[in-house]
């Protein structure tokens, strides 16, 4: 999705209308419009009042490149820094941890429903692609496993949908306000 395919879809998510993000963003409803449209693109401090104004992170607005080791190693720590984080593996004889059997979860139930709906569609979504019998056609198949991208879409969408604040020493349900620049 373009940055302006997710400010409308959380926008119609919250029901309101272009006028009423502008109002809600202090921003012109027109350019909230031209954004839509991919006429223009938000600078981020545009970005910034309209995540605020829909009450959802900055962050689902990024594209981030994760190509290398040093790319994944740097999320992973910084995550680990901030939330509640389980790292378990077994072990070799020799006290070291055996690489092939490292997991890694969280401590907040939420977060670890939220992958599980996650995981549960991107196994429908494998078990699509590989089950091409089912199907009475090449082209059959190829549209089952487009509109199930979508639905796999979706559910990003909508797991990405909460700004319950889960860092560590934070208890209870809680809603992120991001600060505006001004």
């Amino acid at each position: 999705m373009t940055t302006g395919e997710k400010i409308k879809h959380f926008r119609n998510l919250r029901g309101i209308s272009q006028e009423t993000l502008g109002q809600l963003s202090g921003i012109n409803s027109a350019t909230i419009k031209k954004y839509e449209y991919g006429i223009r693109n938000p600078k981020p401090d545009q970005l910034m009042k309209i995540a605020n104004a829909l009450g959802i992170s900055i962050n689902v607005f990024m594209d981030f490149d994760i190509e290398t080791v040093s790319d994944v190693l740097s999320l992973i720590l910084k995550m680990d820094e901030q939330l509640d984080m389980n790292f378990e593996a077994e072990r070799y004889e020799d006290g070291s941890f055996n690489p092939s059997t490292i997991k890694i979860s969280f401590k907040n139930s939420l977060l670890n429903h939220k992958l599980g709906v996650y995981m549960k569609a991107r196994e429908l979504q494998e078990n699509l692609l590989n089950d091409t019998e089912r199907f009475s056609s090449e082209e059959e198949h190829q549209r089952a496993i487009e509109a199930l991208s979508k639905d796999l879409d979706a559910v990003k969408q909508s797991i990405l949908d909460d700004s319950k604040i889960v860092k560590k020493g934070v208890r209870g349900i809680s809603v992120k306000i991001y600060p505006e620049n001004e």
